[in-house]
């Protein structure tokens, strides 16, 4: 539209084209407007309001324009006015927010977020950098957990961005605790979200502590150097819960009996295939120390050509900690066990995993029958 291709024109054309004016004078507001021009400006916006007095956008331009020009009174006065006109007025919302965290004023700052995000949902990634310094403290964070925990259209946004920097993932690593405590939903995704961003920015204890603090009461009771050990519930999908990935070459069930077993476990089905990674893997947090590693398993029929074995390593470098070989053919509910020591340094993420030597995939190396696990434990020994 001309308005926005030429508001020079625009305006010469029709004076009082508000919306050239808009676009005119946020370039110029946006630039390094001269004393006059800004006195130029402020008197182009009181004719425009005469002409259009319900119009916020205006009160917006003489604002800023007064702002800049040192008359804070008066901006602040014309900021209010235009919320007055239009709560969602985009440039008043953006420099009250301003405002109101400069003089400290969270709960004003809450209402002007709330109000921002929920018209203009693509400021979100502009503000959510400013969120930690604005609401640094308990007392401030806990206005805006109390927004959030009604479920504010752009609560995910808001935390997806955030989860973008290191810094922000630790404020939303906050936001989630005190929601935890709260009544409000948790959900899945912010907090998988949340976990893996720490995880990439290297905090790993916090991601741990931020796993154990979102569990709901029967995580609870899962919870242990491996989370849900003994398969009896459906993975949430998160880095410190079992992380399943469908592979070619077996079927796999969990958390329910099979086969007439009372207990729920884990059930892999080879399909006479080769099987370079069943897909079962879960992040461990454990402090430097000795542990002994078991797990209970049966099989009927199995043929592992290339192995299959459980095995601890550090996240990086990789090193291994522990490999304990699964067992071929048929044989009831057996405990098997291997120790390992985690090492003080280098060592603060591991990662424990189902896997196979197979590393070409040749169909000379099918793996077939089946193989169940009820419980994965990972105890620490004198």
């Amino acid at each position: 539209m001309l308005e926005d291709k030429d508001p020079k024109l625009a305006l010469r054309l029709n004076p009082f084209n508000v919306d050239a004016f808009i676009t005119l004078s946020e370039a110029m507001l946006g630039g390094a407007a001269k004393s006059a021009d800004l006195d130029q400006l402020m008197a182009a916006a009181g004719s425009m309001v005469a002409w259009a007095p319900g119009d916020a956008r205006l009160y917006s331009v003489r604002g800023a324009a007064e702002w800049q020009e040192g008359q804070m009174a008066e901006a602040l006065s014309a900021f209010r006015h235009a919320l007055v006109l239009a709560p969602t007025e985009l440039q008043a919302l953006q420099w009250m927010i301003g405002h109101s965290a400069e003089q400290g004023d969270e709960a004003a700052v809450v209402d002007l977020v709330d109000a921002l995000f929920r018209r203009w949902p693509d400021r979100i990634p502009v503000y959510a950098g400013r969120m930690p310094a604005i609401f640094s403290d308990t007392e401030q964070r806990r206005l805006l957990v109390q927004r959030l925990e009604l479920g504010q259209p752009w609560r995910g946004a808001l935390i997806s961005r955030l989860s973008k920097s290191p810094d922000g993932a630790l404020f939303a690593a906050d936001l989630l605790w005190d929601l935890a405590q709260g009544e409000g939903i948790q959900n899945g995704g912010e907090i998988n979200q949340v976990l893996g961003a720490l995880l990439a920015a290297g905090r790993y204890d916090e991601a741990y502590q931020t796993f154990l603090v979102t569990l709901n009461g029967e995580g609870q009771k899962l919870a242990g150097n491996v989370y849900n050990g003994s398969f009896s519930d459906t993975p949430s999908g998160a880095p410190f819960d079992w992380m399943v990935r469908r592979q070619p070459g077996l079927a796999l069930s969990m958390a329910k009996p099979d086969g007439g077993m009372p207990t729920p476990g884990l059930s892999i089905e080879f399909q006479q295939a080769p099987v370079r990674d069943p897909g079962i893997r879960q992040y461990l947090n454990l402090p430097p120390g000795r542990y002994r590693l078991s797990v209970k398993t049966s099989a009927q029929g199995a043929v592992l050509p290339k192995e299959l074995f459980w095995s601890v390593a550090c996240f990086k470098p990789g090193t291994v900690l522990a490999t304990l070989p699964v067992e071929q053919g048929t044989y009831p509910v057996a405990a098997i066990s291997t120790e390992l020591v985690v090492p003080a340094d280098h060592c603060r993420l591991q990662v424990l995993r189902l896997g196979t030597k197979t590393m070409t995939g040749s169909w000379n190396d099918r793996y077939s029958g089946k193989v169940r696990f009820e419980d994965v434990q990972i105890v620490s020994v004198p």
